[in-house]
């Protein structure tokens, strides 16, 4: 991606997204023969109209804050709506999975440019946020692989392993029935 001051000035934050067609009146992503998602980059922006349909929609900034931080997927769907002037449902398919730091990290960049944060330290923010993101996904799938292990190695060979057979057990002798007086002999 180009986070270049000039791009971001100019264009907005660059994402990618993936690419749709309509199935039967449903959105559906494209993929390419490996089984990718086919993506197209889009531009992140917060034009004066996309604001002032995030103060309509929200009933201010401040909601539209709150909403954030609350609710942030579907918050950052119907936001990318309005930036790309879609229906959230459609935006919904469009975002990758896996993706919403970098999603993230677009709407957070946008936004101080359209407060008036200077593009060139906008452009160095966000390239630490997306090596920030990068090394906490990296950092999880370490870990999860590492308790894959543990738990792979704790279970060997170890009682458990087998599932038991179905069914009522027999009493062994010296049983007692749960909740009810042991009948004499």
């Amino acid at each position: 991606m180009d986070y270049t001051p000039a791009v971001l000035r100019n264009k907005g934050v660059p994402v990618l997204v993936a690419e749709l067609r309509e199935e039967n009146g449903a959105w559906a992503q494209i993929y390419d023969s490996e089984g990718n998602a086919e993506t197209k980059e889009v531009y992140v922006r917060f034009t004066h109209n996309t604001i002032a349909d995030i103060e309509e929609v929200w009933d201010g900034l401040p909601d539209w804050q709150e909403a954030m931080a609350a609710k942030p997927v579907s918050t950052l769907r119907r936001t990318y709506g309005l930036i790309l002037s879609e229906p959230v449902e459609k935006v919904g398919m469009r975002l990758i999975e896996g993706q919403l730091g970098s999603y993230n990290n677009a709407i957070g960049t946008a936004w101080a440019l359209a407060n008036g944060v200077d593009p060139i330290v906008a452009s160095r923010l966000l390239e630490q946020a997306e090596v920030a993101t990068d090394s906490q996904i990296t950092m999880l799938n370490d870990e999860l692989s590492e308790t894959l292990k543990e738990v792979e190695t704790e279970t060997k060979g170890t009682p458990g392993k087998q599932p038991s057979v179905p069914g009522a057990k027999a009493r062994t002798k010296g049983t007692k029935s749960s909740g009810t007086k042991a009948q004499a002999k």
